[in-house]
C-alpha cells in the first residue's frame, strides 16, 4: 500500500489523522456494543454502525492523502463482522461475540507484519513522512529501520491480542493492560529502537549529493569545532543540481536547503565530484588544485572542514 504525499492544511487536522482518526470507529463499535448490553443484537448493530463510521472516514483521509495500513485492516474487521452478520454466519458472530478486542489487535498485527511478509512498504513508512526531513526518505537506512519498526509493532500488538484473548470477559485484559502494553513498550519504542538498531548497524555514507551535505549534522565533532562560527555554501551543479548550506555555531551544525547571502565559505562543485572526494575516491585537495571544483571566501573556514566532521564508513 503506498501514500500520497498531500497533507492536511491544519497541525490539528495531520494529529487527527496521523493519531486519533483510525481510534473513531472502534470506540464506537465498543460504545454501541456495550450500551446493547453486549447482545448478539447489539454486535450486528455495531458492526454496521462502525463499518459505515470507518468507511466515512476512510473515504475522508483518502482524500486527505492521509490513508493507511491500520484502516485499511480494520475497515476489513468490521467489513468481515459485517458480512458474517447478513449471511448468517454464527460461529464467526461468536467469535467476534467474544473476542473483539483480541481481533482488533490481530488485525493491527497483520497490518504491521504483512506489508515485511509480503515485501511492500511498512506502515511505520507513513509516519516517518511525517516526522523526518524529506532527504531522509530516501536513503537504504531509513527504509530498514522502518521495517524493524514494523516488527517490533508486530510482536507488541500480537503479545497485545494474546492478552485479550486469555481472558475475553476481563477489562484489565481486554482494555487495561494491552492498551499500557502499547502506550509504555510500543510507542517509546520510536525513541530508543532507531538509535539502537544505527548503534549495531552504522549507516553508510550515501551516494546521492542531497543526503550527503544534509546529513552532515550527524558527523560533526562539536569538540573538534570548539566555539567556532561559520556559515558554508553549497553550490552544487549535475544531475543532483542544488544549493545547501551550513551554520556552525555554539558547538553545533544545522543544514538548510537553499542559499545565504553571507556565507564565510562557498563551494561550487559537481554532485560526482564532491560525493567522490567525501568517499576518499578522490583527493580534496588535488581535486581543487585541478579545478574540479572551487572554493570561494575563508580558506582556513574550508580546511577546519576535515577537523569538524568525523570521518564516516
Amino acid at each position: 500500500m503506498t501514500t500520497t504525499t498531500s497533507q492536511p492544511r491544519s497541525r490539528v487536522a495531520r494529529f487527527f489523522f496521523m493519531h486519533l482518526g483510525t481510534l473513531v470507529s472502534v470506540i464506537v463499535y465498543f460504545q454501541v456494543f456495550g450500551r446493547g448490553g453486549y447482545t448478539r443484537e447489539a454486535l450486528r448493530t455495531a458492526l454496521w454502525t462502525a463499518l459505515i463510521v470507518k468507511t466515512g472516514y476512510m473515504t475522508l483521509a483518502y482524500k486527505m492523502g492521509e490513508h493507511k495500513h491500520a484502516d485499511v485492516a480494520i475497515w476489513c474487521l468490521f467489513a468481515l463482522g459485517t458480512l458474517a452478520s447478513v449471511a448468517g454466519i454464527e460461529p464467526v458472530l461468536a467469535l467476534y461475540h467474544l473476542y473483539s478486542p483480541a481481533l482488533l489487535f490481530l488485525a493491527l498485527a497483520i497490518s504491521a507484519g504483512g506489508p515485511l511478509v509480503l515485501g511492500r512498504e511498512p506502515f511505520t513508512l507513513y509516519y516517518a513522512r511525517r516526522t523526518i526531513p524529506r532527504w531522509q526518505l530516501g536513503l537504504p537506512e531509513t527504509d530498514r529501520v522502518n521495517r524493524v519498526m514494523a516488527a517490533y509493532w508486530t510482536v507488541v500488538f500480537v503479545a497485545a491480542a494474546a492478552l485479550c484473548a486469555h481472558a475475553p470477559t476481563n477489562p484489565l485484559y481486554t482494555l487495561v493492560f494491552p492498551n499500557l502494553l502499547v502506550l509504555v513498550v510500543g510507542v517509546p519504542a520510536q525513541f530508543w529502537l532507531p538509535p539502537l538498531y544505527f548503534r549495531f548497524f552504522p549507516p553508510r555514507l550515501p551516494r546521492a549529493i542531497e543526503p550527503l551535505l544534509m546529513g552532515m549534522p550527524m558527523a560533526f565533532d562539536p569538540r573538534a569545532a570548539g566555539d567556532a562560527r561559520a556559515r558554508v555554501q553549497f553550490v552544487v551543479s549535475g544531475a543532483e543540481a542544488g544549493r545547501w548550506w551550513l551554520r556552525v555555531a555554539d558547538g553545533r551544525c544545522e543544514s538548510f536547503e537553499g542559499e545565504i547571502a553571507d556565507a564565510d565559505l562557498i563551494v561550487r562543485t559537481p554532485d560526482a565530484v564532491w560525493i567522490r572526494v567525501v568517499h576518499g575516491e578522490l583527493d580534496g585537495a588535488d581535486a581543487l588544485a585541478r579545478g574540479l571544483y572551487e572554493v570561494q571566501g575563508d580558506y582556513a573556514v574550508f580546511a577546519a572542514l576535515q577537523t569538524w566532521f568525523r570521518p564516516t564508513r
